[in-house]
């Protein structure tokens, strides 16, 4: 299928996790110009890339990316586009959760939480969008959470926060389609990653068998969904929703 990707430039933050690297590899499968957001570990970023094929390796470069930081947010966006000329898909990927009864989470961590899957997200997106409407094109994909919407205990902040950013996708996706821009999220369901992993501690044993599937996902089934929503070609007329892949898990 072609996905009319070649040459895009594709910004992702929080490309250093399982699902971000997944994304990552399958936009330069397609043949885009791949910008790999990092927050504060490059050797991990550098080490992936090590691993690409040669012709990968000359569509991709690491980007610091601190959503702590969000001063800096518009030098980064601009010295992108002074490098690479535009963003065509912007990939909000970053996200971190914090297991533990609300109860006895910190002030700051909710801070914390709110911060790392919300408000450094949209803080961020403000200054790419600035750059899509002076192009008038662009996709926005924003990784939420089946937890945005259902299940989970001890992850009552970030649960919030993935039902904010798909509040925020559908809002946002309502102001910015007449300027060409598409926004839209997808909601991971238990994905084999190690953020899953530590979440599925507190999840109901038996929540495997409640998917039709009985199985865990995989990131590049989470990036082949990135891929349909960044694609003018295939979802052109696709603004303001989320997909789910989680396997059919709360049918």
């Amino acid at each position: 299928m072609n996905l009319e990707l070649n040459d895009k430039v594709v910004l992702i933050t929080g490309a250093g996790g399982a699902i971000g690297q997944a994304i990552a590899h399958s936009f330069l499968e397609e043949g885009a110009v791949v910008l790999v957001g990092y927050r504060s570990n490059p050797q991990k970023i550098m080490q992936w890339t090590s691993t690409l094929s040669e012709a990968h390796q000359s569509r991709v470069f690491p980007v610091s990316i601190d959503l702590n930081e969000p001063l800096k947010h518009g030098e980064t966006v601009s010295k992108i586009v002074a490098e690479h000329a535009q963003i065509d898909v912007l990939v909000n990927c970053a996200g971190a959760a914090i297991e533990k009864p609300f109860l006895i989470l910190e002030e700051g961590e909710m801070e914390q939480q709110m911060h790392d899957n919300f408000l450094g997200h949209i803080k961020f997106t403000k200054h790419v969008l600035k750059h899509m409407f002076l192009q008038k094109s662009g996709a926005i994909v924003n990784i939420s959470s089946i937890l945005g919407a259902q299940f989970g205990r001890g992850v009552t902040v970030y649960a919030s926060a993935k039902a904010a950013i798909e509040r925020f996708s559908q809002a946002l996706a309502l102001e910015v389609g007449k300027k060409g821009i598409r926004v839209n999220c997808v909601c991971p369901g238990m994905i084999a990653s190690k953020m899953t992993n530590e979440l599925q501690r507190n999840m109901p044993p038996e929540l495997m068998q409640m998917s039709p599937i009985q199985r865990t996902g995989t990131p590049q089934e989470v990036a082949d969904a990135v891929l349909f929503l960044s694609s003018n070609s295939r979802a052109s007329y696709i603004t303001g929703t989320s997909i789910a892949v989680n396997g059919g898990l709360g049918i």
